[in-house]
């Protein structure tokens, strides 16, 4: 079994989680050899056992001689109850719980898929509101404590999130329709923008760059998202690894945080995050909507702050100290 390297640091004492991914249905307790950065390794088969092809971490320790690791699963769809008492599966960590194509799984009518598809910028809200980030893409986390980040109720500003961002796609709809609307082009005359006059001219750019501004703002928070996801549940990039040209990809684009803008919610931006809000964002916020909310057990609504019935302020980051641990981003 090789374990494939994942932007490693190289040699270091701090154990490296490691995705193992099982080559055949084993029972509990049977050991097998992985390989990583040319370590031989021996890792146990946890309790429960594992099927084919089910991943499961190990805390990698680079020596020079084969050591046996225990493994712990990666969580399961196992139900358990909230504070609210209705069941519910924890959230996974080390993978996402359903594929990026996974939208229509609910099927057409559900809110994830409809706002999703139609009104993105309410899913974003929902989303940024369930991670306690603003509608500036930053983690309201308080940074010089022991405790865990994201629990530390010190910055309230994303309960005011959902309002915020509400009320900018409000106030872009009043500008683009009522303000500056753009001049209507005829599309089959190639000269349609020249036959405009200065004045509808100066309207038409400034309408398409609040157009583009807006847009623009909304791919930013979807970056952010998503990247505060990998991060917290400790999802590893599977795609576009080839664009670092070297670089480590633990550390992202930018390192967590470290003064750049690309980094404001604190967290390595990858590559595949940007890839994905470029070119699928109802894919990306539609999974993301998925992954931090098992809709099997829980009601989707539309236009609640937190686009869920009976949601906990906490939910999101439930259980997350108890399995991986938050920022342990995995090695594939």
């Amino acid at each position: 079994m090789t374990v494939k390297g994942y932007g490693s640091s190289g040699q270091s004492a701090q154990p490296t989680n490691v995705q193992v991914i099982a080559p055949a249905t084993l029972n509990a307790g049977y050991t097998f050899d992985a390989v990583y950065e040319g370590n031989t390794f021996t890792v146990t088969v946890p309790d429960g056992g594992v099927v084919k092809g089910q991943r499961f971490i190990v805390p990698f320790i680079p020596q020079a001689e084969a050591t046996i690791m225990e493994a712990s699963l990666l969580p399961l769809n196992s139900p358990n109850t909230r504070g609210n008492g209705t069941a519910a599966d924890s959230i996974p960590t080390g993978v996402w719980r359903d594929s990026l194509c996974d939208c229509c799984k609910f099927g057409p009518c559900h809110p994830s898929f409809v706002c999703a598809c139609l009104c993105k910028p309410i899913i974003i809200a929902q989303l940024l509101t369930r991670m306690k980030m603003t509608w500036l893409g930053q983690r309201t986390h308080f940074r010089n404590t022991n405790l865990s980040d994201s629990r530390t109720e010190i910055d309230q500003r994303w309960r005011n999130t959902f309002r915020n961002i509400i009320i900018v796609s409000v106030v872009f709809f009043v500008l683009v329709t009522v303000v500056v609307p753009a001049p209507q082009l005829d599309p089959a005359d190639p000269n349609a923008y020249e036959n405009l006059s200065d004045s509808e001219k100066k309207l038409y750019s400034l309408n398409s760059s609040l157009s583009a501004l807006l847009g623009f703002y909304f791919f930013y928070l979807m970056v952010q998202l998503r990247a505060t996801l990998r991060h917290v549940y400790s999802i590893p990039e599977e795609s576009c690894l080839c664009m670092y040209c070297g670089s480590n990809p633990r550390d992202g684009i930018c390192s967590s945080g470290g003064g750049n803008c690309l980094c404001s919610a604190g967290v390595p931006v990858g590559w595949e995050d940007v890839c994905c809000a470029m070119f699928c964002p109802m894919c990306i916020t539609s999974q993301m909507a998925r992954h931090t909310v098992d809709y099997d057990y829980r009601r989707a609504t539309c236009f609640s702050r937190a686009g869920v019935s009976n949601y906990m302020d906490d939910e999101a980051y439930e259980g997350i100290e108890n399995v991986v641990g938050e920022g342990s981003v995995l090695v594939v």
